[in-house]
């Protein structure tokens, strides 16, 4: 998907508003509505949005697509979440649900960092849930923990603006021929992970596997890699069947290797690479997509638009 970046607009300030509110975090397995007026009944969210744009010190980046702001990073020096004092500007971050995983809030962090280090700033801050998963994209963009928030059940993060090294941002590109090895390897830690026994030697059954249908076309792929080195897998094998009306191509994706490496997970990239697969997949005639999912997997699928279906059943044929 394409997105812009850009500085947000006056007219644009009450949206922060919706996206604090949208910025909430709710606990896996909370089945109950947050209320909206919980960012006014608290003061320091209010502090977050009240009077956007008085201060000098207020700086707002938005991600707009599709004709429309989908997210929207922005700092204060206000008593909000995550304050420490009024020379380390805090940060807000938000995305809307069906546009996260994509990268965005990784491209409007990274953006609003630059900034502020170029405006002479030495430290920017934020607090984040404990539970919450992104606190890895926090950590991964240079943010560290240096105690607790308002509370015990949040951290208060600081990344200091003066160090040399730039966040390091997440690549995305297809495989090639020369990444096999590697994906390999990560394919096995893959089952491995999953419960699966090692009985034999399936390097060289998946080397060539990957090698003769990367090269026909029939499989694909989509890779993650930070500080260039693979942090998560995607594939998808395109097969024929006898068409049927569901599927009047017959074309049928089979999705594997979806496989993000343990301390980058939750943080959007099984989400963005599952996305590239189903889009090229939708681009190659695939009418429909199946995946033998883990447990693990089921929440991101179910978001995604997967639904599980009763009738699959499995004969194993000895060799």
């Amino acid at each position: 998907m394409d997105y812009v970046i850009r500085h947000m607009r006056l007219a644009e300030h009450p949206l922060l508003e919706r996206f604090l509110y949208e910025a909430i975090y709710v606990p896996e397995g909370y089945t109950g509505a947050v209320p909206y007026s919980v960012i006014y009944d608290d003061p320091k969210c209010r502090a977050a949005f009240e009077g956007f744009g008085m201060r000098s010190d207020d700086l707002a980046l938005v991600a707009e697509a599709e004709g429309k702001v989908v997210g929207a990073c922005w700092v204060r020096t206000t008593d909000e979440y995550g304050h420490m004092d009024d020379e380390t500007p805090s940060f807000s971050l938000s995305v809307l649900k069906p546009y996260r995983g994509r990268g965005i809030g990784s491209a409007l962090m990274g953006r609003l960092i630059n900034e502020l280090r170029e405006a002479g700033y030495r430290r920017t801050s934020l607090s984040v849930q404990k539970e919450n998963p992104a606190l890895h994209l926090y950590e991964r963009l240079g943010f560290r923990i240096v105690g607790y928030g308002a509370d015990q059940s949040e951290w208060l993060m600081v990344r200091r603006l003066d160090q040399t090294r730039e966040p390091t941002p997440l690549a995305i590109r297809r495989l090639t021929a020369d990444d096999v090895p590697t994906f390999v390897e990560l394919r096995i830690a893959q089952l491995l992970e999953e419960g699966a026994q090692e009985s034999c030697d399936l390097r060289p059954a998946l080397f060539d596997y990957y090698q003769r249908h990367l090269a026909d076309g029939s499989f694909f792929s989509w890779l993650a890699l930070f500080d260039g080195q693979i942090v998560g897998t995607s594939g998808l094998s395109v097969v024929e069947k006898p068409p049927y009306f569901s599927c009047p191509t017959g074309r049928i994706g089979l999705l594997s290797s979806m496989y993000v490496r343990q301390g980058l997970r939750r943080q959007g990239i099984a989400r963005d690479l599952l996305m590239r697969i189903v889009d090229e997949a939708k681009a190659r005639g695939c009418g429909a997509v199946h995946i033998t999912a883990s447990e693990e997997g089921m929440r991101l699928y179910r978001a995604c638009g997967f639904t599980h279906h009763e009738r699959f059943m499995q004969l194993l044929l000895e060799q």
